[in-house]
């Protein structure tokens, strides 16, 4: 009978997926150890043609009512959302997309998701990632009038005081910003207020678009552009920061969708600080941010990029950025990441020309119930190519987790390569968690090409070195602790910079009672 039938799906349900085991997890020498996770699946369940016509009826019957109006775009948007199968998609779509979207993106993105699904730790690319914060959780347009109130004092540099871009919940402040010191032959400004679009926009992550990717296309206000002439080099650095306010109360986080389209042509230079951050009265709230930045580094060209993301522990911090490079490009980036209770950066550099280098190096702090994560895939497929990524994580609470997921692809046509990796990995206390997966895929056969992996807690025969000089133990742990990310913070652009990433380390140590010697 049918209510047989109903306790035999049931039972299937609950035995359909098993308990994933992570990687082991080495310590020191040959003590290993393997770390469960039994986690429920956490998968959206689909929209009946019922619910997606109550869902259309719905909107109709709010509309004649005087609800809250939405732009044209939105009010399209709300009978596509009936659409898409995935009911935290669809509800997120409905209460965070009240912009235009952006523009030659925004209706591909649509149909990519309407069979989407948020990816569970049954999906290899987040398997050691638990988006459990952000599925729980309700996202919902920011307030805009919040913006008006936002102080971004604290947020500055000294050497680019006139070429700073501020965002508050990703759209584009102007009493905040100053452009007045942007060369006149760089364009740079966001397309709400007559940037010219630039055809970078859309042309990598419509390539590799993840539904994180396409919601951002989806929920964008704006898109701010920067494009450098050829031959043009910038002597002073674009200065973006993107803060995030917090909703009153707990029913909603609010949620942004910054956009950023980065087009240096043949022979220009530029160096590009990012700083994500929360704003005065959110730094113990919860939000969203859900960023796109596209990179296009032509001929000879040369790109310098910074990023430092200090958001509160509450948050969650998706982010992509999709570069190309052309011939004999430069492409360096350097970031620091401390904050978010889940942090995710998807990093694709691709090389599309030959003598083309890549320098990545990243830093990751991860605390009480934190998981911040970095997904990297770098393809070569010229000749003489040189590519060189350095991961360093420190995880000092037991429920904290550190994630790298980094793929280097050396394609046939790519001889003479040069490509290097290493993750090296702190864990400061018994039970903290780092899962790494450093990959290098070699198809060529005339390459130097390395890569390796390093877990452990502090060395003894390293503190016992600092302590006989006449040190405290104290003092000799805090000193390691410290040296261990300076390598990175250190190729941050701007004293001022560098300052603020190593305070956010400081008070992050700080809040996990991990104590640090001034």
């Amino acid at each position: 009978d049918d209510a047989a039938l109903a306790a035999v799906s049931a039972l299937a349900r609950s035995v359909r997926s098993p308990p994933r085991f992570s990687s082991p997890l080495v310590r020191r020498g040959d003590d290993m150890s393997c770390v469960a996770s039994a986690a429920a699946s956490r998968v959206a369940p689909r929209i009946s043609a019922a619910d997606g016509a109550r869902r259309r009826d719905r909107v109709s019957r709010g509309a004649r009512r005087g609800a809250r109006p939405m732009a044209t775009t939105a009010e399209a948007a709300s009978v596509d959302v009936a659409a898409i199968e995935d009911a935290w998609i669809a509800g997120s779509i409905e209460r965070c997309a009240v912009g235009d979207g952006v523009a030659g993106l925004r209706e591909g993105a649509l149909a990519r998701l309407a069979h989407a699904r948020m990816p569970t730790q049954r999906v290899e690319d987040y398997r050691f990632t638990d988006l459990a914060p952000l599925v729980a959780a309700k996202p919902a347009a920011a307030d805009p009038a919040l913006a008006a109130g936002v102080d971004a004092s604290k947020w500055t540099l000294e050497d680019a005081s006139t070429t700073r871009v501020v965002l508050v919940d990703g759209v584009f402040c102007e009493h905040l910003s100053d452009l007045s010191g942007i060369p006149k032959d760089v364009e740079c400004g966001v397309v709400s207020a007559g940037a010219k679009p630039s055809d970078a926009l859309g042309a990598v992550s419509a390539i590799r678009a993840g539904v994180f990717d396409d919601l951002n296309a989806v929920m964008a206000n704006d898109v701010v552009i920067l494009t450098v002439p050829a031959g043009v080099k910038m002597r002073t650095p674009l200065h973006v920061v993107q803060l995030s306010t917090a909703l009153p109360g707990d029913e909603s986080i609010a949620t942004s969708a910054p956009r950023l389209v980065v087009d240096v042509q043949d022979g220009a230079e530029v160096v590009l600080v990012e700083e994500f951050a929360s704003a005065a009265g959110a730094e113990l709230s919860a939000y969203w941010l859900n960023g796109v930045c596209e990179i296009r580094v032509g001929k000879n060209a040369c790109v310098t990029h910074s990023m430092v993301q200090a958001q509160s522990r509450k948050a969650v911090h998706t982010r992509a950025t999709h570069v190309t490079q052309a011939e004999e490009s430069t492409y360096s980036l350097a970031e620091v990441n401390v904050g978010g209770a889940v942090g995710r950066h998807d990093l694709t550099v691709t090389q599309r020309g030959p003598r083309t280098s890549t320098n990545l190096s990243c830093f990751n702090l991860a605390g009480a119930g934190q998981c911040l994560d970095l997904h990297s895939a770098v393809t070569l497929d010229h000749e003489e190519g040189k590519t060189d990524q350095v991961h360093k994580c420190i995880v000092s609470h037991a429920t904290g987790r550190g994630v790298f997921d980094g793929n280097v692809k050396v394609n046939k046509e790519a001889q003479r390569t040069d490509a290097g990796q290493i993750s090296r990995n702190l864990l400061l206390v018994p039970k903290a968690t780092v899962n790494v997966k450093p990959n290098l895929q070699i198809v060529a056969d005339d390459v130097v090409c390395t890569h390796g992996c390093t877990v452990s807690d502090l060395e003894e025969e390293e503190l016992f070195y600092i302590q006989s000089r006449g040190l405290s133990p104290a003092t000799a742990r805090s000193l390691l602790v410290a040296g261990f990310g300076l390598e990175i913070a250190s190729k941050l652009v701007g004293k001022d910079l560098r300052v603020r990433a190593e305070k956010a380390v400081r008070d992050a140590l700080d809040q996990d009672d991990v104590v640090m010697v001034a």
